[in-house]
């Protein structure tokens, strides 16, 4: 009875031995199991950080862009990305063709296949895919083939903002315009995206799309190979619409990088021509040199060295300096110029804000091209705008200033609030604003601006038109026009910059080119148009400056 006791005792401590080396190995093989999971988990994930750069953690989250009015220009959406583990293929071939045939034009053989015979356990197919071509892809059960969720950035009115918001990258990280200026402001404070939730833009979308449509018109109506304008408040320097031609759409941004593709307003410096002279006049009046009424010898074409500066409508008589201004007088103004003096005339234009680079939000800026020396000649031909490049926006930031009172602010893409510290400057005395702001009235009733006028809006403005420089000299053939514009011209709001870039002859201009046929009348339609959604009120009776009208009509 003891001896079968004690055998009892033995078997159960053999079973139980048994039982937990069972256990035992049970533990092992399913810790090996995890382990090994874990393992290829963290390859996968490794490489796909070395083969893209990308980590959900580091697929930023931006801050949503709307216009002054609330609408989303640009915000943030969740999309698939396809990926693969090539080492779970089967066959290669087989993969290729079908995955070809689920994204019709969207892989290259090749680089599908050396993709695919990658040694990588984790390797990017194609990053932001269609919802659809994920469905189509998942059907076909490839044994590897998985799917990454990823943060990219929709715009959801593509071309016509472009050149303001510009564009992210493949990681949602800004590449150009607002986007990159974002990420600018992100390297400065940390607590950036937490703390703006919404970024408004002083841009008014409904009015950019006005003016748009109004440029592909002109732009096409004119033959011309560019086309771009820019609308500032006159008053607080907000710029509410930019428009840049040809655009692109930023979901698809490598054609950004073609020249023919640049900002025009932020990025190119151009002879704007006769515009050039509201600033002449500005600065003539303003030192004290002349007046309205001062008279320059414009008798014969202006001998200066071996240079002869002549008229394109001569007058061959004495002019006042309104004349001079309404008919576009290159000896008038060249001989404003040199009284002026090279010394001050630099000085005014540092003044005007138009040496160097202008502080404001995007990135994508040119600086004058100034010349290093201001002989006579210089001067003289930088007094109507040859030989001094500027961007557009320099011109509008500097017009605005002698427009508005004579106050210079620096142009901002974003809306600023009542209580907003605006930088400030005085450029011009206030008399010598409502001199300019007279004479730009004039040009529009009498001069080579008449086409630009706006029915039921009083407005001022200047023409321009310059031969564009190739290889060091001027080419006849081909045409900047430019238009600068002031509405409603009694008590100014508004400043409108305009560029055609080569616009053609054609019937309707009787075979003419300048900006008078082209660029002013173009004036004409945007305002027409986006007036009333500004809320400016139409002008009732005469102007303030009606009384002025008596300069003779200038030759167009």
């Amino acid at each position: 009875m003891i001896l079968d006791k004690k055998n009892i005792k033995n078997h159960e401590q053999y079973t139980t031995r048994n039982r937990l080396k069972y256990i035992f190995v049970i533990f092992v093989l399913g810790y090996i199991v995890l382990a090994s999971k874990l393992f290829d988990l963290s390859s996968f994930t490794d490489n796909s950080i070395k083969s893209s750069s990308y980590s959900n953690t580091d697929n930023l989250s931006r801050p949503m862009i709307i216009d002054r009015n609330g609408y989303t220009l640009a915000q943030d959406i969740e999309v698939p990305s396809l990926a693969v583990n090539p080492k779970l293929l089967i066959n290669i071939e087989d993969t290729i063709d079908r995955l070809m045939i689920a994204i019709p034009g969207g892989f290259n053989r090749d680089t599908l296949r050396k993709k695919l015979s990658s040694k990588a356990s984790f390797v990017w197919l194609k990053r932001g895919i269609e919802p659809h071509q994920k469905a189509s892809i998942h059907a076909l059960g490839i044994p590897g083939i998985r799917f990454e969720d990823e943060t990219s950035r929709y715009y959801p009115y593509k071309n016509t903002l472009a050149h303001i918001i510009g564009y992210t990258n493949i990681d949602n990280i800004g590449q150009a315009g607002m986007e990159r200026h974002i990420d600018s402001n992100l390297l400065k404070d940390s607590n950036f995206y937490q703390d703006s939730k919404n970024i408004q833009l002083s841009i008014d979308l409904k009015v950019t799309h006005a003016m748009r449509d109004e440029l592909i018109k002109s732009l096409k109506k004119y033959k011309a190979i560019a086309a771009a304008g820019i609308l500032m408040d006159i008053n607080n320097g907000e710029v509410i619409s930019l428009v840049s031609l040809p655009d692109f759409d930023p979901h698809v941004p490598e054609i950004s990088q073609q020249p023919a593709y640049i900002n025009r307003i932020t990025n190119g410096a151009y002879e704007i021509g006769s515009t050039f002279k509201s600033f002449t006049v500005a600065m003539a009046m303003d030192l004290g040199i002349a007046d309205l009424d001062t008279m320059f010898d414009a008798r014969s074409p202006l001998q200066i060295g071996r240079r002869t500066i002549r008229d394109d409508h001569p007058q061959s008589r004495m002019l006042s300096l309104t004349e001079v201004y309404t008919y576009s007088s290159n000896i008038g103004t060249s001989r404003m110029a040199i009284e002026i003096g090279d010394d001050r005339f630099a000085q005014f234009l540092k003044k005007l804000g138009m040496v160097g680079r202008i502080k404001t939000e995007l990135p994508e800026l040119s600086s004058t091209l100034l010349k290093p020396k201001w002989g006579q000649i210089q001067l003289a031909t930088a007094s109507f705008g040859h030989g001094i490049a500027i961007t557009p926006l320099h011109a509008a930031a500097a017009g605005a200033s002698i427009l508005n009172g004579g106050i210079y602010i620096n142009p901002t893409f974003l809306k600023r609030s009542s209580d907003t510290n605006i930088e400030m400057r005085r450029t011009v005395d206030s008399m010598t604003s409502e001199k300019v702001r007279k004479l730009m009235y004039l040009n529009v009733i009498n001069g080579t601006a008449k086409r630009a006028q706006v029915e039921g809006y009083h407005v001022g403005g200047k023409t321009g038109s310059g031969e564009k420089v190739e290889n060091g000299t001027y080419n006849k053939d081909k045409l900047l026009t430019t238009f600068m514009g002031v509405f409603p011209i009694d008590d100014p709001e508004y400043i409108l910059f305009l560029l055609l870039d080569e616009p053609k002859r054609i019937e309707e201009t009787r075979g003419q080119r300048t900006a008078g046929w082209n660029a002013a009348p173009t004036f004409s339609n945007i305002v027409s148009r986006i007036a009333p959604m500004l809320g400016v009120k139409r002008s009732i009776g005469p102007s303030v400056f009606d009384e002025e009208l008596t300069v003779a009509s200038a030759v167009n």
